[in-house]
């Protein structure tokens, strides 16, 4: 006969901390399910507010790029209607 509960090995101290009532061992074990979660879940948090933090510097960034080529059309459309009056001047003066 097979004995179930020997089908793998823990270390002695592992199973000198670890509780022999069975309902006992599934308190540990939901307890340590329950940190590693929580732990998971930390990391997550940390890792979103990391991302949201790197979102916004690149909308801001955006926001400058948006602000710059909106100035740089203004000019660009001074410098067109400039161009066009000198231009119209000079084929009046030819």
């Amino acid at each position: 006969m097979t004995n179930n509960s020997t089908d793998f090995h823990l270390p002695d101290e592992l199973l000198s901390v670890i509780p022999t009532d069975p309902y006992d061992q599934l308190d540990l074990a939901r307890k340590i399910t329950s940190m590693a979660i929580a732990s998971r879940v930390s990391k997550l948090e940390s890792e979103t507010n990391r991302l949201r933090q790197k979102i916004t510097e690149k909308d801001h960034f955006i926001f400058q790029l948006e602000d710059k080529i909106t100035k740089l059309e203004h000019s660009f459309q001074q410098s067109d209607s400039h161009l066009k009056l000198v231009l119209e001047e000079n084929v009046i003066k030819i």
